[in-house]
């Protein structure tokens, strides 16, 4: 019998309980009072329990009533709720920022899957700096992000999660004397002129650089920063220096330099943030299709 209990009901009785009082209730609701009345009168008769007590004069919630109110609403909040998922997943837009150079192949990939999941979901994919990005969700401009490493997420405060890992090699034009061998030692190349990327842009991938060669025992001697790691290869492939870069920059056309190895390895944890506030469920299906 409880099964055939419609939402409305519940509302219906749970505006009666609020007012106690059926005229006020009714004009509350935009129905007429007998119509409120049967309503209640249904209710009752489903439940198989009195939930009113009401004469001329007042009306006042019975034991049984007071009990089935904080159930009433508690299923009308959790209807109303679904109703309200339900809006914003039919009209939401998710801004997804990605930093070009490290996740160019996994972001159109994953928001492709996530579209399969998800098809209500617009989703704008915008390849965005680490700084800018870190600004952007800081401030709610951008939903998610492909950050890059932990530094910029971690200095804007922003929550993240990691998904990959990065290794950083030495490019070499390819005429260069080391370019022979697979792998290089930092150090053997201190006297070199480095180029580099941009701090105010990827400070995190800066990092990484500068520490490497910290650990190597020197500090680079830098010829120009450039915000882009295509900018960076051209000049490399013009001879004007070295550049220590993410291998994944290998999918760019780079005529006329060498990807070498490192020894050791230089490697950094690649990051995913996001914006304060955003639903953890959607969270959960986004890095659930970066895992997929």
């Amino acid at each position: 019998m409880v099964q055939r209990v419609e939402l409305r009901q519940l509302r219906y009785f749970a505006t009666v309980a609020s007012e106690l009082n059926f005229t006020r209730a009714a004009a509350k609701l935009h129905i007429a009072q007998p119509a409120l009345s049967r309503q209640i009168k249904q209710l009752e008769e489903e439940l198989g329990s009195r939930l009113l007590e009401r004469d001329k004069r007042s009306v006042r919630l019975t034991p049984g009533g007071s009990s089935f109110l904080l159930e009433a609403r508690a299923l009308l909040e959790q209807a109303d709720q679904a109703l309200t998922n339900a809006r914003a997943g039919a009209n939401r837009k998710l801004n997804v920022g990605y930093v070009w150079g490290l996740f160019h192949s996994t972001a159109p990939a994953v928001m492709h899957r996530l579209r399969a999941k998800s098809p209500a979901l617009t989703l704008n994919l915008l390849d965005v700096t680490a700084s800018e990005q870190a600004r952007a969700l800081a401030a709610g401009r951008l939903d998610f992000g492909f950050i890059g490493t932990a530094w910029e997420a971690d200095a804007a405060g922003l929550e993240k999660a990691k998904v990959g890992e990065c290794e950083f090699q030495i490019v070499l034009p390819e005429d260069h004397k080391a370019a022979r061998r697979r792998a290089l030692s930092l150090n053997a190349l201190a006297h070199e002129l480095f180029l580099l990327i941009s701090d105010d842009q990827f400070p995190g991938a800066s990092r990484v650089m500068h520490m490497a060669c910290e650990a190597a025992g020197f500090k680079p001697r830098v010829l120009q920063v450039a915000d882009r790691g295509h900018t960076l290869l051209g000049l490399v492939a013009s001879g004007c220096g070295i550049a220590i870069l993410p291998e994944t920059l290998r999918a760019l056309p780079h005529q006329g330099v060498v990807f070498r190895a490192t020894t050791p390895a230089v490697k950094s944890d690649l990051y995913v943030a996001w914006r304060k506030g955003l639903e953890q469920s959607l969270v959960g299906q986004i890095l659930a299709s970066i895992h997929a």
